[in-house]
């Protein structure tokens, strides 16, 4: 199974994987060491009748530690790029779980943004515009068993019955919260250092912007076309997604302690002091949280 012809998917891939294991096994090592202790503290966490911001929380929870273990395996099978733009996702879940935790407001604001999609799902599919683009009769299947006004109304009444500031725009429609609306509320310098860089660097690979193509093709000075990468070879293999990584679910392993007093600061406090200290010989390291 030569790399040219089954690249990730065939056992020549073996050799590109071991020497990831053998450069960055410390590293490795420390991620797994981690992920072991997240996986603790979710069933140390009681929600069980609970209300719903701590469910909300728990529930954003164990969804940053699937994809936690998504960019390790990813990475660890030199799918190393597909591993730094899954710390994107990893971002806005940190994001998350911060604002949820501000407040019972907060946590119902982010929760309105479920209802927001869906109303701006439904106004494309009854704009007259928008029908070119839709199977015949699409609309008419859509909203067959319950009318546009019905879900409009739906929507909005629900919404309202949150009373939370923001959730309406001028025009009495119900209002998206950007992202960096978010981040603002939860005010931390780290966090937006990492929105301002971090994050727009990795939106480039998830966007297919046209800066990720130099990852793939190679010019002459002139222009002209020299070379084509792909597979192994068009690989960052450098070691960074995965710092990025333990550092934000360290971030929210700090909001889960502020709010429900898990994990204890002393085990945060050990992971950070680890990370620094790895992070040194990585070169990678960020400000204290």
């Amino acid at each position: 199974m030569p790399i040219d012809d089954y690249s990730f998917l065939g056992k020549d891939i073996k050799q590109y994987e071991n020497k990831l294991v053998i450069k960055y096994k410390e590293v490795f090592d420390f991620y797994e060491e981690l992920n072991i202790f997240l996986h603790k503290i979710k069933f140390k966490i009681d929600v069980k009748n609970d209300d719903f911001q701590r469910g909300t929380i728990i529930g954003l929870f164990c969804k940053s530690l699937t994809t936690f273990q998504a960019i390790y395996i990813l990475f660890k099978h030199y799918l190393c790029n597909n591993a730094e733009e899954l710390c994107r996702i990893l971002f806005e879940e940190m994001v998350n779980i911060g604002c949820c935790s501000l407040g019972e407001d907060e946590a119902k604001r982010y929760l309105s943004l479920q209802l927001v999609n869906k109303f701006e799902i439904m106004e494309r599919v009854n704009k007259d515009k928008n029908k070119e683009y839709f199977p015949k009769n699409y609309s008419i299947t859509f909203f067959k068993e319950k009318s546009y006004d019905d879900q409009k109304k739906e929507i909005i009444e629900k919404l309202k019955s949150y009373g939370v500031e923001g959730a309406f725009n001028k025009k009495g429609k119900p209002k998206d919260m950007s992202l960096r609306e978010r981040i603002e509320k939860i005010n931390s310098r780290t966090i937006m250092h990492d929105y301002l860089t971090f994050y727009r660097i990795v939106s480039a690979g998830v966007h297919s912007s046209p800066d990720i193509l130099e990852r793939y093709l190679i010019f002459h000075k002139g222009g002209l076309l020299k070379e084509i990468r792909w597979g192994p070879g068009a690989e960052n293999n450098e070691i960074i997604p995965l710092f990025v990584a333990i550092h934000f679910m360290i971030i929210i392993s700090e909001y889960l302690s502020n709010y429900f007093e898990i994990p204890e600061k002393k085990d945060i406090e050990h992971f950070f002091e680890k990370m620094k200290q790895l992070g040194k010989k990585y070169n990678y390291f960020l400000e204290e949280i």
